[in-house]
C-alpha cells in the first residue's frame, strides 16, 4: 500500500469518525432536549389535574349560587369562583412558557437565561399562590359550610372557626411546602439538563 493510498484511507476513516461523532452529539442533544420537555410536562400534568379540580369546584359553587343568600356569602362565592378559575390558568401559562423555550434556534446561553427567567416567574407565582391560599381558606370555609351543611359560620357562636382553620392549616401548610419544594427540585433538574447541553 502506497503512502497516497494510506492517506486516502486515513482521510476517509477520519470523515466517517467525524460524521459518527456529529450524529452522536446530535442524538445526545435530542435526548437531553426530550428529557427537559418531559420534566416540564410532569409539572404540567400535576398542575392540569389541580386546575381541573379547581374548575369543577368553581362550577359547583356557581351552580349553587342561589344557596348563598346573603351579600357576604355571595361575595365570598364569587371571589372563590374567580380565584379557582383565574389562578390555575395563570400558573398553566407560566408552565407553558417554560416548556416552549426554543432550544433548537436559541443559543445555549439564550436558552439558559430564558429558562432561568421563566423558572423564576413560575416559582414566584407558586409562592404567591401558597400565600393567597391562606386567604382563600378564610373565604372558602363559610361558603363550603353554607353549601354543604346550610350553616352560617358568621352567625354561629363558639370556636367553630378555630376548629375549621386548624384542620385546614394542618393539611394546607405541609402540602404547600411539599409541593413548592417538589416544583423547585423539578425545575432545577430541568435547568441542569440545559447546562448539560453546553458540554
Amino acid at each position: 500500500m502506497t503512502i497516497e493510498e494510506m492517506q486516502s484511507v486515513w482521510s476517509e476513516m477520519t470523515k466517517k469518525l467525524e460524521t459518527q461523532e456529529h450524529l452522536t452529539n446530535k442524538l445526545i442533544m435530542d435526548m437531553t432536549k426530550e428529557k427537559f420537555k418531559n420534566k416540564i410536562s410532569r409539572i404540567a400534568r400535576y398542575e392540569s389535574a389541580g386546575a381541573i379540580i379547581c374548575f369543577i369546584m368553581a362550577v359547583l359553587i356557581i351552580l349553587n349560587i342561589n344557596k348563598l343568600d346573603t351579600w357576604y356569602f355571595l361575595t365570598s362565592g364569587l371571589i372563590i369562583s374567580a380565584y379557582l378559575i383565574i389562578i390555575p390558568l395563570i400558573v398553566l401559562k407560566y408552565i407553558k412558557n417554560m416548556k416552549t423555550i426554543d432550544l433548537v434556534n436559541n443559543t445555549y446561553k439564550e436558552s439558559l437565561v430564558e429558562f432561568a427567567r421563566r423558572r423564576k416567574q413560575f416559582l414566584f407565582w407558586q409562592r404567591l399562590v401558597i400565600v393567597s391560599n391562606f386567604f382563600l381558606m378564610i373565604f372558602i370555609l363559610p361558603v363550603s359550610s353554607k353549601l354543604l351543611k346550610g350553616k352560617d359560620l358568621f352567625t354561629e357562636g363558639g370556636n367553630v372557626w378555630l376548629y375549621y382553620i386548624f384542620v385546614m392549616l394542618v393539611f394546607l401548610i405541609p402540602f404547600s411546602i411539599w409541593g413548592y419544594r417538589s416544583y423547585k427540585r423539578m425545575t432545577a433538574s430541568a435547568e441542569i439538563l440545559l447546562h448539560d447541553l453546553q458540554s
